[in-house]
């Protein structure tokens, strides 16, 4: 028992006598956002961030005088219905106008064009990433 207190007293007073040290660390970088937010043109996701909410994209399709999403495409709030649309490198949220809803799509009347680029998987992750950046706090993937 003799041994073991020695060393415990030799590993705690290794320290002593010397002066603390603060600083940086020199190369270290602070984590880079995992999205930016511009009013008008929408949001951009890092690559890494755009793979953690699982974001799919599709061509919308069009029947009749009717674009076809599938209903996961569809985000519903208490602003109104929504998808979000590609818009460059950025992912812009648009009002539409939903109809009927049938195997496992849903008509937009009004907000789509046949071709237009949306996202199809992750549209919950674009709408917090969104809420994140407009009213602020931090998010998920920031880095902490």
């Amino acid at each position: 028992m003799k041994t073991f207190s020695s060393i415990l007293l030799v590993v705690a007073l290794a320290g002593c006598g010397k002066q603390a040290t603060s600083g940086q660390i020199e190369g270290a970088v602070p984590p880079a956002k995992a999205a930016e937010f511009k009013k008008g043109q929408g949001l951009l996701l890092t690559p890494d961030a755009a793979e953690f909410i699982g974001l799919r994209k599709a061509e919308a399709q069009a029947k009749a005088d009717r674009v076809l999403v599938p209903v996961d495409a569809l985000l519903r709030n208490s602003e109104g219905a929504f998808v979000f649309v590609q818009n460059g490198q950025r992912w812009l949220r648009t009002e539409v106008k939903p109809g009927v809803e049938s195997d496992g799509s849903i008509q937009v009347a009004d907000g789509l064009l046949e071709g237009d680029v949306i996202a199809i998987a992750g549209v919950w992750g674009l709408w917090l990433a969104e809420l994140q950046a407009i009213k602020g706090g931090v998010g998920c993937t920031d880095g902490h």
